[in-house]
């Protein structure tokens, strides 16, 4: 949710972006947004007629909003529900909150302004929920809308933040707890930034100075697979050098492709064993798989389990991703060494057999992480 404060400084830095294309001179608030990227806004803004900083705020925020949904889209990521601050206030989460706060004795005065004992809940200050001037605080919206969640029967409340808001941690748990919710029921995980990487050099990034690289001209650049894959290949809090030049390269060094081509050659491999009159090998001798190399393949498949319950315990899904990587390396060394398809039939049964719950394996692995599974490459 972008706070009220945000949406009015957005508002007027598209303002000042539409005088300056009448020829005026731009006045964009020192704390404002001075990227180009608002010249776009702006002129459709300007060409529609509107004039009204309330109507110039409610289209830039609706014109913004349908970007990120399509570009979201495209990236392969869809959200149940959006909704907006202005829906918490009207469903009336934030005096539910203030009261409920109130009533069990957890707010305070000083300097005109109404505090939070997050202190209580081991913030390691109390937190101002509404300031002098009568405005809402991030922390007082951000508690009223996991309430609005929790009133839509969601008992697990998982957040994903930039590590700039580690410190508001505490004081959006502290405010759950508050709530008399249990402090299990919310999940917050910090995730380090990425940042692009083209010639062995680092892409600045910055918002307000529009000196950044969107998600939506990466992946003009980049297919989606390969996007969501380096995305996911790194701890949470790992910081991420998204390489450009190694995303590009359409052969074995790119790691997503490397997953792919396993996959692929193994239905290869599948469809020339079905001319070859192979068809169910489900009864097939598994005694005849011994060699060292297709027993590394098979203790790969069985791991497989045991990584989801990492992952899902951590919520970090980069376990999957280096155990498709893993998984792929067994499979391609174990094709170097053997053939699957040979004169001896029943061998060829149990080889077809193994790669055949090894692409299955992968192919699980793929959809997990919203990654394609391509039949040919």
């Amino acid at each position: 949710m972008m706070q009220e404060g945000k949406r009015i400084l957005l508002a007027e830095s598209v303002r000042q972006r539409m005088i300056e294309l009448e020829g005026g001179t731009p006045k964009i608030p020192e704390d404002g947004y001075h990227g180009e990227y608002l010249i776009d806004v702006a002129k459709e803004i300007r060409d529609k007629g509107l004039r009204d900083i309330e109507e110039i705020k409610e289209y830039t925020v609706n014109y913004f909003i349908t970007r990120q949904k399509e570009t979201l889209h495209r990236f392969g990521v869809v959200f149940d529900n959006w909704i907006r601050e202005s829906e918490i206030y009207k469903k009336g989460y934030i005096t539910k909150v203030l009261n409920v706060l109130e009533e069990q004795n957890y707010t305070y005065s000083k300097g005109d302004a109404l505090w939070f004992k997050a202190t209580a809940f081991g913030d390691s200050d109390d937190r101002v929920i509404i300031t002098s001037d009568g405005r809402y605080t991030y922390l007082l919206t951000d508690i009223a809308y996991h309430l609005d969640k929790i009133k839509r029967k969601y008992d697990r409340l998982i957040n994903i933040w930039g590590p700039d808001h580690h410190g508001r941690i505490r004081g959006l748990i502290g405010g759950v707890v508050a709530l008399q919710y249990p402090e299990d029921i919310i999940d917050i995980i910090i995730v380090q930034e990425v940042k692009l990487k083209k010639g062995g050099q680092l892409v600045s990034m910055s918002k307000r100075a529009g000196t950044f690289e969107k998600l939506e001209e990466l992946l003009e650049q980049i297919p989606k697979d390969v996007v969501r894959f380096f995305m996911l290949m790194r701890s949470n809090s790992q910081h991420l050098d998204f390489d450009l030049d190694l995303a590009l390269k359409e052969s074995e060094e790119n790691p997503v492709y490397y997953v792919q081509y396993a996959y692929a050659r193994i239905r290869s491999i599948m469809r020339l064993s079905k001319e070859k009159g192979f068809k169910d090998t489900s009864t097939c001798d598994v005694s005849l798989i011994k060699e060292d190399e297709e027993i590394t393949l098979v203790k790969n498949i069985l791991k497989f389990p045991e990584v989801l319950e990492d992952t899902t315990r951590n919520l970090e899904p980069y376990h999957v991703a280096y155990y498709l990587i893993d998984l792929a390396r067994a499979f391609h060394y174990f094709y170097q060494k053997h053939r699957v398809v040979s004169e001896d039939r029943k061998l060829t049964e149990a080889r077809l057999e193994l790669i055949k719950k090894t692409a299955e394996t992968l192919k699980s692995g793929l959809e997990i992480l919203g990654i394609s599974c391509p039949e040919r490459m």
